[in-house]
């Protein structure tokens, strides 16, 4: 009987398939006895598994380096589109408020020129022109019962008690002590601040009251005032002491519990600057003005009492734009501030 000849297979199969064969069932043999060893807890299989984590913790924390800088470079190429979509839409909200700002400037130079068309025709008086200097806050003194501040400007500067405080957006305070380089300010918020003032545009008189709170109390209003909720507060001068048309806050509320939001944040003050108003209630009260002495702000001693204030004051510092600015003041009061400038 002749012999079959071996197969394809068989003619051409290596001669180290027996041995690969043979390890390949061992590997499926050692992976089947781990696999029951870690399921029954064995303490020797956990040893041992411990071990091998540490052994390959450098090279999993080496593979994982390439997997975290493309994850690194996703984020900062995420920040990147954030940021530039953010900018794109900054600059449209900024040229936009650009152009209303614009209008808003044409229009308070076309109201200027009405105004002083007006004024000379009625031969009216000129209002005096607002001298003022700038300084820092260097410190806060707040308390259950106290919200003051400290600037860094004295009699030596020019100031005096009762001057107005404000910065580039409205009223701060006013001066109740005034040392030789340092002035104690009471800010608007503070128990003991009662400011005259006019709301909106019908010019309804009443005052600001602190209260310790962030907001200040809008009381004292005339019978039948017309006051709204959005409308804007300044102050009136009817007390003689701060000028008018210096800007407070805005009217929130509703009728009857109506408050003042402050337009200057009262809890972040930095630079301000101080007014030079010699108001007559000033100079009734001032011990320097009653004694005949115009104190640190004397050319000399021997100055003459009525001798012009600005022209014996030391020439004050000009602030910075944002530190005083046309929107602070009313239209009147702010051209004199522009044309000191």
């Amino acid at each position: 009987m002749p012999k079959r000849s071996p197969s394809l297979f068989q003619r051409h199969r290596p001669s180290w398939s027996a041995p690969v064969e043979f390890l390949s069932f061992g590997l499926y043999f050692l992976c089947a006895v781990l696999l029951v060893l870690s399921r029954i807890g064995h303490g020797v299989l956990e040893g041992a598994r411990d071990e091998l984590v540490d052994l390959s913790a450098p090279f999993l924390e080496l593979a994982s380096v390439p997997a975290i800088e493309a994850r690194r470079a996703v984020d900062r190429a995420r920040l990147y589109v954030r940021v530039h979509q953010d900018a794109v839409g900054e600059v449209d909200r900024l040229t936009k408020q650009n152009e209303e700002l614009k209008q808003w400037r044409w229009r308070t130079q076309l109201l200027e020129r009405k105004v002083a068309h007006l004024r000379k025709l009625l031969h009216a008086a000129e209002e005096p022109a607002l001298v003022y200097t700038t300084g820092q806050v260097i410190a806060d003194a707040r308390g259950p019962f106290v919200r003051s501040a400290l600037v860094n400007l004295g009699r030596n500067d020019g100031l005096r008690i009762g001057y107005a405080v404000i910065n580039g957006d409205g009223l701060v305070g006013r001066t109740v002590e005034a040392g030789d380089s340092v002035a104690r300010v009471l800010l608007l918020n503070d128990l003991n601040s009662r400011i005259p003032v006019v709301v909106g545009p019908r010019g309804a008189r009443g005052l600001a009251l602190g209260d310790n709170s962030p907001e200040l109390q809008l009381g004292f209003l005339e019978e039948g005032a017309e006051v709204y909720a959005g409308d804007e507060v300044y102050t009136s001068g009817s007390d003689g002491v701060l000028p008018r048309g210096l800007r407070v806050g805005v009217v929130a509320g509703e009728p009857g519990t109506f408050k003042i939001r402050p337009f200057a944040d009262l809890n972040s003050l930095d630079a301000v600057s101080v007014l030079f108003f010699d108001a007559p209630a000033l100079k009734r009260t001032d011990p320097e003005i009653v004694a005949g002495n115009r104190g640190p702000l004397s050319a000399s001693p021997d100055a003459a009492p009525d001798a012009d204030r600005t022209a014996a004051a030391p020439a004050p510092p000009l602030p910075p734009v944002a530190a005083i600015s046309p929107a602070t003041i009313s239209p009147p009061i702010a051209g004199q501030a522009q044309a000191e400038r």
